[in-house]
């Protein structure tokens, strides 16, 4: 019986389904058909519906093949859906019923741009200045270029000759320009001069959320990437002991808008003794132009390490080229708790960052203040040489029980940090520690993977 019921069953769920299906095409032609096609297509792109884009688009092409609005239309939904080279094919073929359309040429320079071949961009652009000698969206677009090619001085030189020019602008495309020229500078490694002009950007555009987030990411160090990396250091000595080897392994990633956090496992080896520590750092954004350094961790044997420790270190820029931090750290070492209390004062000046570092460490032996003054060189925002000396008791940061002993010191520091590639990350320190009784060498290497 059940079996005969859904026999005959079958066949009427089979001419329901059938029945909406062609009502559902009906009612979606009538929708099409009752408003503005345009419209609606605009409407499926700005939803990133761009399969339904396209299908509309070719319905409608298949009746009116030079139809100018679908063709470009297509083309947009082709290019967004990552299609490129259907969407040059298209925007070619439009192009030779339409060859003065400058917004046709300008969104095939576009294509072009993203497809990295940039001559054919150019030619495009200029094409459009050819006809539109005051285009404001050629000279950006050449600009972009420039910069997407690693020359940051022509793309800013382009930027500013439009902001600059005789055409009077809105104060959108003024805050556009504005936005690009910090963002060039971002990409060089110039965070004075790039604060300066995004912070114009935001004051022209205040409701531009990108504009605001780029500001508020403009300060060296502050990677937002996942990654992955593996930490070597090899301290050696003038009096015969063995060297001391300390490796960690870290783990980055970003914490929503809030900024990144990274999770370490630490070894050391010392005296034949081995010690393991946990550690995590947090970078969370606070307010325009301040972030935090905040920073935890954990010893279970606390051989060497501190049982345990805690950091919190405020950063504020300030006049847009100087930067100040303040901050309090706590370690709880087995023989005596240590508080140490810090700071900097920073100056960005093109593309280098000069900053003086103080250390207050009451209660241990020789003097309590210690500070180094060093100097970063950046050739973008993820590379940078850098240099430093510092002197007083314990000029360096606290890692071990060891490090607390010492009395008074100078130390002597080059490296780099270099982003290898897009995903390759190198850091590579030399350290010479003077004491006066002991002299010692740290090499420190770090491999990361960045994604």
């Amino acid at each position: 019986m059940r079996k005969q019921f859904f026999t005959r069953l079958l066949p009427g769920v089979i001419l329901i389904f059938l029945v909406l299906t062609i009502l559902n095409s009906t009612l979606r032609a009538e929708l099409w058909e009752e408003e503005d096609p345009v419209k609606q297509v605009l409407q499926a792109i700005r939803e990133k519906k761009y399969d339904l884009a396209i299908e509309f688009c070719r319905e409608q092409l298949a009746r009116q093949p030079e139809n100018y609005d679908f063709n470009f239309l297509l083309a947009q939904a082709l290019a967004f859906s990552g299609k490129w080279d259907e969407a040059s094919g298209v925007l070619k073929k439009l192009r030779d019923l339409y060859p003065a359309n400058t917004d046709l040429l300008l969104f095939l320079a576009r294509i072009e741009s993203w497809k990295q071949s940039y001559q054919s961009a150019k030619d495009l652009y200029r094409q459009v200045l050819d006809i539109q000698p005051e285009s404001v969206e050629a000279k950006l677009g050449l600009g972009d270029v420039a910069a997407w090619q690693g020359d940051y001085s022509r793309a800013i030189e382009l930027y500013q000759e439009t902001l600059n020019g005789d055409r009077e602008l809105s104060l959108n495309d003024r805050a556009e320009i504005l936005y690009r020229i910090g963002r060039t500078y971002l990409w060089s490694g110039n965070f004075r001069k790039a604060r300066e002009y995004l912070s114009l950007a935001v004051k022209a555009s205040p409701e531009n959320g990108e504009y605001r987030r780029l500001l508020d990411k403009s300060v060296p160090g502050l990677r937002e990437n996942f990654e992955v990396r593996f930490e070597q250091q090899v301290e050696s000595f003038n009096d015969g002991r063995r060297d001391y080897l300390d490796s960690r392994l870290g783990f980055q990633f970003p914490v929503s808008s809030f900024g990144p956090l990274t999770v370490k496992a630490a070894r050391t080896r010392r005296w034949g003794q081995n010690d393991y520590q946990v550690e995590v750092d947090f970078y969370p954004q606070l307010w325009p132009g301040a972030y935090a350094f905040i920073n935890g961790s954990y010893s279970i044997e606390a051989v060497h390490f501190p049982r345990y420790g805690a950091q919190v270190e405020i950063y504020q820029t300030l006049l847009k080229s100087w930067e100040i931090s303040a901050g309090l750290r706590r370690l709880g070492f087995t023989s005596t708790p240590v508080w140490v209390y810090l700071g900097s004062l920073g100056h960005y000046f093109s593309s280098f960052l000069g900053y003086f570092r103080w250390y207050y460490t009451p209660g241990g032996q020789g003097s309590d203040f210690s500070w180094t003054l060093n100097l970063r060189h950046y050739f973008s925002r993820y590379r940078y040489f850098y240099a430093g000396y510092g002197q007083g008791s314990r000029p360096f940061e606290l890692v071990t029980t060891e490090d607390y002993l010492v009395n008074s010191a100078r130390i002597y520091t080059a490296g780099l940090d270099w982003l290898c590639g897009q995903h390759f990350r190198l850091q590579l320190n030399f350290t010479h520690r003077k004491e006066p009784a002991l002299k010692r060498n740290l090499l420190f290497l770090s491999l990361g993977y960045v994604w």
